[in-house]
């Protein structure tokens, strides 16, 4: 029964002089028991199914908390690795720049001092009185003086021959022919006065 709700009076019998309602004196009636149980079953059938529909809704909301925590656990986990990322690559661009300018320094260092060594100062830099220094040796240019001749030494002739052993084959055992004319050369040498010693070498060949 709505306690919010108007029912229509009715009168009672002479010895009930008060009024109620007709649906409380339909419950209070010869057959009002099978009636109020069956309210009061529909009553504890219907927060039955708002406490288990409430037990529902609860587990998903439990579900979507413990999913959503193990996503910000990942989320977290991969933020930090992130920024561990981030400051391991600037160290690394750090020590990168620094051996660029390392490298840059000894480059630009090195073609200044060659630069400098190499060519000689403009004739704005160097006094007009003094004259650069000429590198030593023959200069670039000039004239060389080719090769000397030695006709004027002595000369002292000696015949040179193989040994009797080496004058045949060694394979076949065969004497070797003697070519005609020698193989001449000249030797200096210094010796108590300077000659010039002139050898001829006889030739063979095989048969």
């Amino acid at each position: 029964m709505d306690a919010n709700a108007s029912y229509p009076l009715v009168p009672l019998p002479a010895e009930q002089e008060s009024l109620v309602p007709v649906c409380l004196a339909v419950l209070v009636g010869h057959d009002s028991k099978p009636d109020l149980l069956a309210w009061l079953w529909q009553r504890f059938c219907r927060l039955a199914l708002r406490f288990f529909l409430t037990l529902i809704v609860l587990r998903r909301l439990r579900l979507q908390l413990i999913e959503l925590r193990q996503q910000a656990n990942f989320w977290r986990a991969q933020h930090q690795r992130a920024v561990q990322r981030e400051a391991n690559l600037a160290e690394q661009i750090h020590d990168l720049q620094g051996q660029i300018r390392e490298l840059e320094r000894r480059l630009y260092g090195r073609k200044s001092e060659t630069s400098s060594s190499t060519h000689p100062q403009t004739n704005a830099q160097t006094p007009p009185n003094i004259r650069p220094r000429r590198s030593r040796g023959q200069q670039h240019g000039s004239q060389g003086h080719g090769r000397r001749k030695h006709d004027h030494l002595p000369t002292t002739h000696e015949d040179c021959d193989l040994p009797a052993d080496q004058k045949c084959c060694p394979d076949c055992g065969e004497p070797f022919d003697e070519l005609p004319g020698t193989a001449d050369g000249t030797i200096f040498e210094i010796d108590v006065r300077a000659h010039r010693r002139r050898y001829h070498r006889r030739r063979y060949r095989r048969h």
